[in-house]
């Protein structure tokens, strides 16, 4: 009799241990078969140019808090707008470039862009496409002038011009007419703001995240942890069940 009860408990013990190893098991798919999937894309991230497409999402974009941390600063020129926000250089409501140092003034001549940070000169076509970056400057640029067609830049050690070729740098004999910035229009620099947002989250950050759990934060890892756990469970279980 005592054998009986023995086994009786037993198996009851294993049915359990088979229960819960079967509602243990779904739970573990749905991580597995998250890790399996973000796995396989992180691994063809250049195939799937993962690092080359952006989340357009509002919702994630919210979730990750991107937003520019500075409003952006514009220059009127004509017709056309050149905005520098947080390093992206957008012409109109077009982004054009990336740079590491804020914009100090920008102007338009009949065959290009010209945009001046402290010390880069970018030479853009009116489409928006790069011509020439320029970093062999008279000096530190403070601030951008034009006068006619020539190209005025004030430095630590004074005045410098340039012809519409751009070709080479000479003391400046007159004093231009230096740019500042313009109040942007709304509608384009929502557009403009919109424009950031898209580019500011890649689609390779948002799988990354998946995958190491930190989508959810400081508790996604924790979260991936207990999955690791679980599955370990299920390894314990499944051998017991085997065993008896």
């Amino acid at each position: 009799p005592r054998r009986k009860t023995f086994n009786r408990r037993r198996i009851q013990f294993a049915y359990s241990v088979l229960r819960w190893h079967g509602r243990l098991g779904i739970i573990a798919s749905l991580f597995i078969l998250l890790l399996l999937v973000t796995g396989l894309a992180l691994n063809h991230t250049e195939r799937l140019s993962l690092d080359e497409k952006y989340v357009a999402a509002e919702w994630l974009l919210d979730w990750y808090g991107i937003a520019p941390k500075n409003r952006p600063v514009s220059y009127r020129t004509g017709s056309r707008w050149i905005t520098d926000l947080d390093g992206h250089i957008f012409l109109d409501q077009t982004f054009i470039h990336e740079s590491t140092r804020p914009i100090v003034g920008a102007h338009t001549t009949q065959e290009m862009v010209v945009v001046a940070t402290e010390d880069t000169f970018y030479l853009f076509g009116h489409d928006g496409s790069l011509i020439e970056k320029m970093n062999t400057l008279p000096g530190k640029i403070l601030r951008l002038g034009k006068r006619d067609d020539n190209t005025y830049i004030d430095t630590p050690l004074g005045i410098f011009s340039t012809d519409s070729n751009f070709v080479a740098w000479q003391q400046a004999e007159t004093i231009p007419n230096w740019i500042s910035s313009s109040s942007l229009p709304k509608p384009i620099q929502q557009t403009i703001l919109d424009g950031y947002r898209g580019r500011g989250l890649p689609l390779e950050r948002v799988v990354l995240d998946l995958h190491s759990g930190r989508i959810l934060g400081a508790w996604g890892p924790y979260l991936m942890d207990a999955a690791a756990i679980i599955l370990l469970i299920l390894v314990l279980s499944g051998f017991y069940n085997w065993t008896i």
